[in-house]
């Protein structure tokens, strides 16, 4: 409804301290202008066209400035409708009527009060269902291209079952990164969690990992997921992970300031390392990508290490 739209964008409006002024004030001057032209200086019920403009700058403009208007509505109504003589012999009469205009008053701001934080947060959570929407078609997309240059390998692929398990933990491991995210719902996940999760395919009693608590931004989430887990399935296969005496350690760190989470994958104790011939989708996935800014692989003799550069939340 239209009449809807322009109350909701009047109630979302931010305006500055003199709009208000000028608002509340009108709010009082219409009635007060309105009554004169009615019944003049009858001074039988002052107060009641005044309600629904209390009413209406609460639930537009918030408690305070319906606070000012009923306050300001009060003055003008005994000073212009309340004969000299009527306030002259001032009693319990007058106490009982500007007590319950005060009270009519408090309820009324505080239904418009009501009301207003009701349509705020009505739209508030229709921007944030509208960006968890945008988010997810990202994601989504996302995650079908991720799935399809994975596929591809298929025909590049000697083993169908080796190839069938390699596919599947990198699907793991994509489903895992959107979990951790509440699929786009989060705006960050946990550093310690994610690496809890990517390693958890692994043989994580030779695995351990350290670094203070930090969130990783939303855009670095999956690529770093990937990555981790791409590290491992190389360790499992041909690094240290391979044989008993093998060991990762996984560290992190988040410098002062606004500079990103550093990550460093060491291996040690495995078997000798070299660096591989043919660069598949394993390399794209250790290499940088959203808001994982670095990824350098390094083989050495005695394990491969790899540092990487996070964006923080």
């Amino acid at each position: 409804m239209p009449l809807m739209r322009h109350i909701r964008r009047a109630i979302r409006a931010q305006p500055t301290f003199a709009e208000k002024a000028v608002r509340t004030f009108l709010a009082v001057l219409i009635p007060t202008l309105l009554r004169w032209a009615l019944v003049g200086d009858y001074y039988g019920a002052p107060f009641v066209l005044y309600f629904p403009a209390i009413l209406m700058i609460a639930v537009l403009l918030g408690w305070r400035s319906g606070a000012a208007t009923a306050v300001g509505s009060a003055v003008v109504g005994v000073l212009m409708f309340w004969p000299y003589d009527f306030l002259k012999a001032f009693g319990a009469q007058h106490a009982i009527i500007l007590v319950m205009y005060g009270f009519s008053c408090a309820c009324m701001i505080g239904i418009g009060q009501v009301l207003r934080d009701a349509v705020l947060e009505i739209e508030a959570q229709a921007r944030q269902s509208e960006a968890f929407n945008q988010e997810l078609q990202h994601r989504t997309k996302n995650s079908i291209q991720m799935m399809r240059a994975l596929a591809s390998q298929a025909s590049k692929a000697t083993d169908p079952a080796e190839f069938y398990e390699t596919l599947g933990g990198r699907l793991s491991a994509l489903a895992k990164a959107n979990e951790l995210l509440r699929f786009g719902a989060l705006e960050a996940c946990q550093l310690d969690a994610l690496v809890r999760a990517a390693i958890a395919p692994f043989n994580s009693a030779r695995i351990s990992y350290t670094g203070p608590p930090c969130q990783v931004s939303r855009n670095g989430c999956t690529p770093l997921m990937m990555a981790l887990h791409e590290l491992g399935t190389n360790a499992s296969k041909y690094g240290a992970l391979s044989v008993e005496a093998g060991r990762v350690d996984i560290s992190w760190r988040v410098p002062e300031g606004e500079g990103p989470i550093e990550i460093v994958w060491r291996e040690s104790g495995g078997p000798p390392v070299k660096e591989p011939v043919r660069r598949g989708i394993g390399a794209r996935l250790l290499s940088p990508n959203g808001d994982m800014r670095r990824v350098e692989v390094q083989y050495h003799p005695d394990g491969v290490v790899c540092e990487m550069s996070v964006a923080p939340a």
